[in-house]
């Protein structure tokens, strides 16, 4: 199965298994066919093997942007009501004191009316859109049961692990379970189909349920010390932070996914696939204080990296290179990447994922 891919230069990529690419420049219709360690040649549009290969390619990027548009469909239904509720108490509340408003304040009143009308207007507009978007996909497409669906979520993440998280990563690992199910209900081979907004949807979760508070946290912890960067990392109030930052801070040396691995186009044995990364030591004063902070750290994630610090910062590094694979253009998360991202934050069979690592949850 090909890629496809489009540049804000309106520059399509189609890649195939074998690495092969066409590249088309949509303004000037012209392509050009790259071969790994080949000079890029110049092709015929117009020949019918390009033409249609060119026709299928457009077409998948037009069905993943209806894709992404049903992705955000849920959400968008979700808080429709809780918009609308919110502006109709605000309305309600001022009519029943209108005769006491003073003449500003019967001026915001006006305002918050036609608020009220533009919010029911968009939403209406947006939900038009989105009925017209699963009417135009092929039949079969975004058929998909949310109960149903939301059940698989649950089970797959674990009760105990689903009442630990924030409402925002239930959205997102819902979203990644729909996306993969769209994607599996697609016709043909889907083993190097592209689930990288599923895979996204994943790391976003890793990263607001446990980067973003390990170094909130250290942060806070080491102001008073007046330290504002441990291991290389700078320390900063609403700091941005990656999962890449954190596997140097834990361990010295853990298991890393190979580069050139993440290149095939199926799993490759382990001997391949794995290789050992290793950091510079922290400094003695920096391990300290990384001590320090994590055995105060009122965080279920402190205990598992206290304990299993090379195996936390394996997973972490690990979810970080697919997470990269998932965000950058030139790539794609193909199913048996998507498959070990799945497994490494959420687990299967006997092998615990991250979050049942962090919140203790046994086989």
């Amino acid at each position: 199965m090909a890629i496809a891919t489009l540049t804000d230069s309106k520059e399509v990529t189609i890649r195939n298994a074998e690495g092969q690419q066409l590249v088309v420049l949509l303004p000037e219709r012209q392509g050009f066919l790259c071969t790994p360690g080949e000079a890029a040649q110049p092709v015929d549009l117009s020949e019918a093997y390009y033409f249609n290969l060119l026709r299928a390619g457009l077409n998948a990027l037009e069905l993943r942007q209806k894709t992404r548009l049903l992705l955000e469909k849920d959400e968008l239904l979700a808080e429709k009501d809780d918009h609308i509720a919110t502006l109709s108490r605000q309305v309600a509340l001022l009519e029943a004191k209108l005769s006491q408003l003073t003449q500003d304040q019967k001026q915001q009143f006006q305002k918050l009316q036609v608020q009220l009308e533009q919010q029911e207007t968009n939403i209406q507009s947006q939900e038009a859109h989105i009925a017209q978007m699963q009417a135009q996909l092929p039949v079969g497409k975004g058929a998909i049961d949310p109960q149903r669906l939301k059940q698989e979520v649950r089970q797959a993440v674990g009760d105990k692990v689903w009442y630990c998280l924030s409402h925002s990563s239930q959205k997102d690992f819902y979203a990644a379970f729909k996306h993969q199910a769209i994607v599996a209900g697609e016709e043909g081979d889907t083993s190097q189909a592209d689930y990288s907004e599923a895979g996204l949807r994943l790391a976003f979760v890793v990263e607001r349920e446990l980067i973003q508070p390990f170094f909130t946290g250290l942060y806070d912890f080491l102001l008073p010390q007046g330290v504002t960067e441990l291991g290389g990392v700078s320390l900063a109030p609403q700091g941005k932070y990656t999962l890449g930052m954190l596997p140097p801070l834990v361990a010295n040396s853990w298991k890393t996914l190979k580069a050139s691995a993440l290149k095939q186009t199926s799993r490759p044995p382990a001997k391949v696939l794995y290789s050992t990364a290793k950091s510079g030591e922290l400094g003695s004063q920096d391990r300290v204080w990384l001590t320090d902070f994590l055995s105060q750290w009122e965080h279920p994630a402190a205990q598992w990296m206290q304990a299993e610090a090379a195996a936390a910062a394996a997973m972490v590094d690990q979810i970080a290179k697919l997470r990269n694979r998932a965000a950058h253009g030139e790539s794609s998360l193909i199913e048996w990447q998507y498959q070990l991202l799945g497994r490494l934050v959420m687990g299967e069979g006997t092998t615990l994922g991250l979050f049942q690592k962090i919140y203790g949850v046994a086989v």
